[in-house]
């Protein structure tokens, strides 16, 4: 929501906008000329002639309700997004259950290096371009989710298709749905960038695909990957041909795939080998992407966004890349529903996780349900602990902490914000 704001600002529009908490980027928008209110009150909407609302507001709230009243122009984020696509001469858009953040970042670096007048929608902050980007109007570069089906309503030209995990299955009557939704976006763009080895994209079978492939051949592929630290580099093979070898300033085996997924896009394109390998080797990461934090006690703190259980066991591989001690992982799940839907899922992945804590849900846009919840899974992981008070925790892991320890904070809720702000002070 805040780089559509930012974008509307950008094009001359005059744009407020409100959250229920304060949030790291209202500085910015603020700087850039959004006003921004603190808590929903209907006051913050009488002056407005179009209202775009995020899908994670209730029908009730009451900013919304007083604009359907007033009969204001109302547009769902998902219609927003789709509206301000349709003034560029290219899209880019990236979907998938894992990776869309850091492969959209992964763009945007590669677009900056070749000099592609383009715009970046981006749903995290890039630790050097951040949220937004407005370097010209010929493409334009977004994430695109599913949930609340919004991947319908988006079309790409250049759709990245990276892999179709179960999730939001709070959204889609079923999976076969939901993996529909994913095969639809594909068929849509006019050249479909799609991942292989994924287990149902590996199936596609339209005239307008070019598959990658980290695992076997395919259209592009990473040959000769290599490790040192934890930050891997591998040969890019576009057609059987050799176009050169990348080098990554991220951790993680994961970052291969998203890397190749990047440099096959930005390849289909017309970009060449040199942007691409720069515009690679400049990325330096995401926020809440396997981010360092700081120290508690004599160990590091590492946080990670990662809230389905395939994203928990890429970040528990690479810690283990890393770490030269014992690794601590404190999860907090996001949703009652997801954790409902995947519990076996995140059973399985946790199960074998030797010094495990869990931190209160973060409900996010739900309501408590039974057998959903953080102390829900804490009860089924013997060995664990669990915590409701960031200082408990605190207060533990300072006193538990080696000096070659590795603590990992998982989850997309607002523990990362808790954890942060405690090893800031």
């Amino acid at each position: 929501m805040s780089g559509l704001a930012e974008y509307f600002a950008s094009v001359g529009f005059i744009v407020s906008g409100s959250d229920r908490a304060e949030f790291p980027s209202k500085k910015h928008l603020e700087k850039v000329g959004v006003a921004v209110s603190i808590g929903h009150d209907i006051d913050n909407v009488k002056d407005a002639q179009a209202v775009i609302y995020s899908d994670a507001i209730p029908p009730e709230n009451v900013e919304l309700a007083y604009a359907k009243e007033k009969g204001l122009y109302l547009l769902s984020r998902a219609d927003a997004l789709k509206m301000v696509s349709e003034n560029f001469s290219d899209v880019v858009g990236v979907c998938g259950c894992h990776g869309k953040t850091t492969v959209t970042c992964m763009l945007a670096h590669i677009f900056k290096s070749a000099n592609v007048r383009f715009t970046a929608h981006i749903g995290g902050e890039d630790v050097k371009l951040g949220s937004f980007l407005n370097y010209g109007n010929d493409v334009f570069l977004s994430e695109v989710c599913e949930f609340k089906k919004n991947i319908n309503k988006f079309t790409a030209d250049f759709a990245v298709c990276l892999n179709t995990g179960v999730d939001h299955m709070d959204c889609y009557d079923s999976e076969t749905e939901l993996f529909n939704a994913y095969q639809s976006f594909a068929k849509r763009g006019y050249k479909s960038i799609i991942n292989k080895s994924d287990g149902v994209l590996g199936d596609y079978n339209e005239n307008n695909a070019f598959f990658f492939s980290a695992f076997e051949n395919a259209d592009a592929c990473a040959k000769n990957i290599k490790s040192k630290g934890g930050k891997y580099s591998f040969d890019f093979i576009v057609k059987g041909k050799r176009q050169g070898k990348i080098h990554l300033s991220v951790y993680g085996r994961h970052n291969v795939e998203n890397a190749l997924a990047a440099a096959s896009c930005a390849n289909r394109m017309g970009i060449g080998f040199k942007e691409i390998k720069d515009g690679l080797k400049n990325f330096v990461g995401v926020k809440r992407r396997f981010e360092e934090l700081g120290l508690l006690g004599k160990g590091r703190v590492i946080a990670d966004y990662a809230h389905h259980p395939t994203e928990i066991s890429a970040c528990i591989n690479c810690a283990k890349e890393i770490a030269k001690g014992k690794i601590f992982v404190l999860f907090q799940p996001h949703t009652y529903s997801r954790t409902l839907f995947l519990k076996k899922d995140f059973l399985s992945v946790l199960s074998s996780v030797e010094n495990l804590a869990l931190f209160k849900t973060f409900s996010a846009r739900e309501v408590f349900a039974s057998g959903g919840s953080a102390y829900d899974l804490h009860r089924l992981l013997p060995g664990s602990l669990y915590f409701e008070n960031v200082d408990a925790l605190v207060e533990y892991y300072s006193k538990i902490l080696g000096k070659k320890d590795l603590l990992l904070v998982l989850g997309a809720g607002d523990l990362y914000y808790l954890v942060k702000d405690k090893i800031r002070k």
